[in-house]
C-alpha cells in the first residue's frame, strides 16, 4: 500500500494500517513519532499541532522504506543508525547491541559509587558499541576507561562513536574468554556480556533474534555462566582493595552470579532491581 498524500496526518495513518498486525497502537504512535523526529526534524508537539503539514516527496519514499523495513521487523534504532543512552547519541548498526533502559541502570550505578574517587581506571569487557564506556567517561571525564571486545565490526562502532562525543575511551581488541588479567589496577570493572543460552534462541523476539548480533548475545557452551565465571576470576585479579566489580545478568540468573562471586570472594555482593522491578544487575567489592 502506498501512502496517500504528503500530510504529516497521511503518513500517521499509513503507520497504523502497515504495522497494527506487529504493534500495539501505542508502540506504533512511538514508532511514528521516532520517523517523524528522525525524517523530518518535527517534534511532538509539531506533529499535534500541524498534522496538515506537507512534506518532500523524496521525505514520503523515506517514511514508506521507513515502514517497510519495521514490517520485516528490523528495530527501529538500527533503520535510524543511532540510538540514546545516558543523553548520548550512540551510532548502532547490527554489529552491536542495541543498549537497553537497564544497561543505563548499571551505568548510573557505577558512576554513583565512584563519587570521591580521584582519577579512577575502569575497564568495560564486552564493550560492543561502548555505550558504557562512553557514558562513564562523560560522567566522570577524570577516570580512565578502556573497553575491550572482540569484533573487530563492533570496536569500529565504538571508535567512531567516541570520535563523535569527543570522548577520550580507549577502545581495544581482546578476548575476554582467554584474559587472565588486566596490565594495570582497576578501580571498576564493568560488563555486560553474552548471557542467554543458545536453547533459547527460538523465544526470542524476530527483533532481536534475526538482526541483533549471535555473537554479543549468545553464549556458545553449555555453562550460560562461562563469561560470568570468567569476569570474576579477571577482577579478583585486576581490581584493587575495595575496588567493584559489576555485572549485567539475565534476571533468571542473578542469584547464581552472585553466589559465584560470594564463592570467589568478592565481599559485599548484591543485587539491584532494573525499573521493571526484575533483578538485573550483581555487584561487589575486592
Amino acid at each position: 500500500m502506498r501512502i496517500a498524500g504528503n500530510k504529516i496526518s497521511d503518513i500517521k495513518k499509513y503507520f497504523y494500517q502497515e504495522l497494527e498486525q506487529q504493534y500495539s497502537q501505542g508502540e506504533i504512535l512511538i514508532l511514528f513519532r521516532m520517523a517523524v523526529q528522525h525524517i523530518n526534524g518535527l517534534s511532538h508537539l509539531d506533529i499535534h499541532f500541524e498534522p496538515d503539514l506537507r512534506v518532500q516527496e523524496s521525505d514520503v519514499l523515506q517514511y514508506s522504506w521507513f515502514v517497510k523495513r519495521l514490517v520485516q521487523g528490523e528495530p527501529v534504532q538500527y533503520i535510524m543508525g543511532y540510538t540514546w543512552f545516558m543523553d548520548l547519541k550512540i551510532k548502532v548498526t547490527p554489529a552491536v547491541l542495541i543498549p537497553r533502559p537497564e544497561t543505563e541502570e548499571l551505568a548510573n550505578l557505577i558512576i554513583m559509587e565512584l563519587q570521591g574517587i580521584e582519577n579512577p581506571v575502569i575497564l568495560d569487557a564486552c564493550s560492543g558499541s561502548g555505550c558504557i564506556s562512553l557514558a562513564l567517561k562523560a560522567y566522570c571525564s577524570n577516570a580512565k576507561v578502556i573497553g575491550v571486545e572482540l569484533s573487530d565490526e563492533a570496536l569500529e562502532v565504538s571508535r567512531q562513536n567516541a570520535a563523535s562525543l569527543s570522548l577520550d575511551v580507549d577502545f581495544q581488541k581482546s578476548d575476554v574468554l582467554q584474559l587472565e588479567k588486566w596490565a594495570e589496577p582497576l578501580d571498576v570493572l564493568v560488563s555486560n556480556p553474552p548471557y542467554i543460552s543458545n536453547l533459547e534462541r527460538d523465544s526470542l523476539s524476530v527483533q532481536v533474534r534475526d538482526f541483533e548480533p549471535a555473537m554479543a548475545l549468545f553464549v556458545d557452551d553449555p555453562d550460560v555462566l562461562l563469561f560470568y565465571r570468567k569476569l570474576s576470576k579477571i577482577g579478583l585479579n585486576s581490581v584493587i582493595s575495595g575496588g567493584l566489580i559489576a555485572l549485567e545478568c539475565h534476571f533468571e540468573n542473578t542469584e547464581k552470579v552472585a553466589e559465584i562471586l560470594t564463592n570467589d570472594g568478592w565481599k559485599n555482593v548484591l543485587i539491584e532491581n532494573d525499573l521493571s522491578g526484575n533483578p538485573r544487575i550483581v555487584y561487589g567489592r575486592k
